[in-house]
């Protein structure tokens, strides 16, 4: 399955998605492009650096963000995309994008959906003092963190825990949920 992968920053989740490939542990995906809204993303170097595609694309140059996806789901059709994947990409996505990809694109989100929705939702389930909280995987539409949740996984906040050491579990779930469901959902769809 040919896979895109869309982030705005550093990359940490396209990265273990790059490994995951690399140790076998995404089977029937390879990842074809990597574009980015963000020209200082530092995953568009990382994307270099392993021979994958990256694409910048500046938003100010299109009237309207409709305009700006379909200029991306353009690049997208013409690399015949199968799964994309969002890995910290912070823009909306728009409708018109989301039919074009129906239950094609995936993201992952930093809290048990649907609580804790939107940015800094660690920060969020930390301030607000819950005990449990974890990593969501699910569809996207085109709402925010909006979407059929695929799959979640828990983390049980210990006692003393600083939002820095919180942070680093949640990345730790991430790194592993996120290339598994990927991983799932190329298989599933080689059968089909």
């Amino acid at each position: 399955m040919n896979i895109a992968v869309l982030a705005s920053g550093n990359g940490t989740n396209f990265q273990a998605i790059i490994e995951s490939i690399k140790k076998g542990e995404i089977e029937n995906g390879i990842i074809k492009v990597l574009i980015s809204n963000n020209k200082k993303a530092y995953a568009l170097e990382r994307a270099k650096k392993e021979g994958i595609e990256a694409i910048y694309i500046n938003r100010k140059e299109y009237k309207s963000r409709e305009e700006y996806d379909k200029k991306i789901v353009e690049l997208l059709k013409e690399r015949d995309i199968d799964l994309i994947i969002l890995a910290g990409y912070m823009m909306w996505i728009s409708k018109y994008f989301v039919d074009s990809f129906e239950n094609k694109i995936l993201n992952i989100h930093p809290s048990l959906l649907p609580a804790f929705k939107g940015l800094d939702a660690i920060k969020q389930a930390y301030d607000y003092g819950v005990k449990i909280t974890g990593v969501s995987v699910h569809y996207v539409d085109e709402t925010e963190d909006g979407g059929k949740i695929i799959e979640q996984e828990e983390l049980r906040i210990k006692k003393g825990y600083t939002l820095e050491e919180l942070e680093k579990e949640i990345h730790k779930i991430e790194h592993k949920l996120y290339p598994k469901v990927i991983n799932l959902f190329c298989n599933e769809k080689q059968k089909s």
